[in-house]
């Protein structure tokens, strides 16, 4: 009976500690709703992640209001496109209409991690693809 409650208790501590206690995108929110009402602001770009290392990141803000972005490179607008915040079964997506252009690589339809001060734009299905950090300064 000693030897069955013992290694009941192994197993119960060796599965709870093959899961994670805070994932790292525990402060995001999978909610559309929630993403929709945090999403408006202005955003500045602090990070991004390339395959080539020590790429300069450049002076980026985007201005969110209702359904449309305002993209602004060193103070100019470089882009306007409409958005919408979509619920896949992995993830958030940010769908635009933006055109490939070679600027506005932040809008074109990224997967979308967003809290009320930060938020996230990155390919989910390609490890290597680029990342972009967004902190809320408005």
């Amino acid at each position: 009976m000693k030897n069955l409650l013992l290694y009941l208790l192994l197993m119960m501590a060796g599965i709870s500690s093959c899961h994670d206690k805070v994932t790292p995108q525990g402060e995001y929110t999978t909610n559309v709703s929630e993403a929709k009402k945090w999403i408006n602001g202005t955003w500045k770009l602090t990070a991004a992640m390339y395959q080539v290392p020590n790429k300069t990141i450049p002076n980026v803000q985007m201005v969110i209001s209702g359904n449309q972005i305002t993209l602004l490179q060193d103070g100019k607008q470089i882009d306007n496109v409409d958005f919408e915040i979509v619920k896949t079964d992995n993830t958030l997506q940010l769908k635009t209409n933006a055109q490939p252009g070679p600027d506005n690589w932040y809008l074109r339809n990224l997967d979308l991690q967003i809290s009320t001060s930060s938020m996230f734009l990155y390919i989910y299905n390609l490890a290597d693809g680029p990342g972009y950090t967004f902190k809320k300064i408005k």
